[in-house]
């Protein structure tokens, strides 16, 4: 994950953190040594920050738990200046679903408000706006958790992607249209309170806003093209677009004979075979750290970490676009009248497409979604 540092795994589920986060420590710093607070203080502020990103933590695993609930798996999350980015291996199977993993987070954030209501009901509340309640100072600690946590609620329900409130509309839009005029719906729902933002925070000079405006308008236009994609890949199907070219490793080699390959090949994931049938993939990095550590005579087979994952030649590219969309580079086995076909993976689907089926207007839609430079 570029620019991203794995700082814990929960559950399975990895979390990341991204070096923008830094900012705000460094933001922190520069704003409260400028009014001469004392180590104490800045101390109380960095524990407020760090409290703060877990309860947005505790936001993400309240998604990734009831995706878990639907056989959805969690691969990451990761922590920006902003918020969580809960990434599912695939969307939802349907509306409800959808709306439950994405209600799960707000609703974690007002029970974190609920439970620290009961120690602040004496003190100020969130609609009291005629103080300042510094987070530098320790007797206003749980106090601004609880007001960080109903502002994490409410930022979360406005209506546009990528946030939570976004999807939920989308949800509810989903029991009475299909997914993609719901998304359309939202999409454009989205782009209009993203305008808002831009003219706000540039009328006001407020650049939190105008970062906001920003990140929904991107946000809403990956949307829109990935529900492009999903209709430029209708009635195909994966035999019609897997690759026989693939570079393969046997399951029963040492891993030194696999390090020997990688000299000269810059393949990032390799299918691992056993007399000719797909066993696994393994990552190159993987083979570098078994190298690293030493297990020179040990079989390729021992170090797969990922459980193997067949797609059916026959099945429709759309079916599975989730699913290779969600796990990048990583290549999944193809299999015809249960034989090994090739081999296929989510940058094959777009080089695909770029050479059969877009138009120069489209092209540059497509090609943004594959991460292509």
């Amino acid at each position: 994950m570029r620019g991203a540092t794995k700082i814990a795994t929960i559950k399975k589920v990895s979390v990341y953190i991204h070096w923008t986060f830094l900012l705000l420590p460094v933001w922190i710093v520069m704003v409260y040594t400028q009014y001469g607070a004392s180590l104490s203080e800045l101390s109380w502020a960095f524990a407020f920050l760090l409290a703060v990103f877990v309860c947005i933590l505790l936001h993400e695993l309240g998604h990734a738990l009831v995706a878990a609930r639907f056989g959805i798996h969690s691969k990451s999350i990761l922590l920006l200046p902003m918020g969580g980015i809960a990434s599912l291996e695939k969307l939802p199977d349907n509306s409800r679903q959808e709306l439950a993993i994405s209600a799960a987070g707000p609703l974690v954030n007002l029970l974190i408000a609920a439970i620290l209501l009961v120690f602040v009901k004496d003190k100020y509340g969130f609609w009291q706006t005629d103080e300042q309640l510094s987070i530098a100072e320790k007797e206003y600690f749980l106090v601004n958790l609880y007001v960080a946590n109903i502002w994490l609620v409410v930022f979360n329900l406005i209506p546009a992607f990528p946030l939570d409130g976004g999807r939920m509309l989308r949800a509810l839009l989903g029991f009475k249209l299909n997914y993609i005029h719901a998304t359309g719906t939202v999409a454009v729902i989205s782009k209009i309170i993203a305008i808002g933002c831009l003219i706000a925070g540039v009328a006001f000079f407020n650049i939190p806003l105008l970062a906001l405006g920003i990140f929904i308008m991107y946000a809403a236009g990956m949307e829109e093209h990935y529900l492009k994609l999903k209709a430029l890949v209708k009635g195909i199907k994966l035999k019609e677009v897997l690759m026989h070219d693939y570079n393969s490793l046997q399951c029963n080699s040492p891993i030194k004979d696999a390090a020997n390959i990688l000299m000269n090949n810059h393949t990032r994931y390799f299918i691992v075979l056993d007399n000719g049938a797909p066993k696994g993939t393994i990552n190159r990095m993987d083979i570098i750290t078994a190298m690293a550590e030493k297990k020179y005579d040990l079989p390729v087979g021992s170090f797969m970490k990922e459980n193997l994952s067949c797609l059916d030649g026959e099945k429709e590219v759309s079916s599975v676009l989730d699913k290779l969309a969600g796990n990048g580079e990583r290549i999944y086995p193809v299999m015809e009248n249960s034989r090994f076909s090739g081999v296929i993976n989510f940058t094959h689907i777009i080089e695909y497409l770029l050479l059969n089926k877009a138009s120069s207007i489209e092209y540059d839609k497509i090609k943004s979604l594959s991460g292509l430079v």
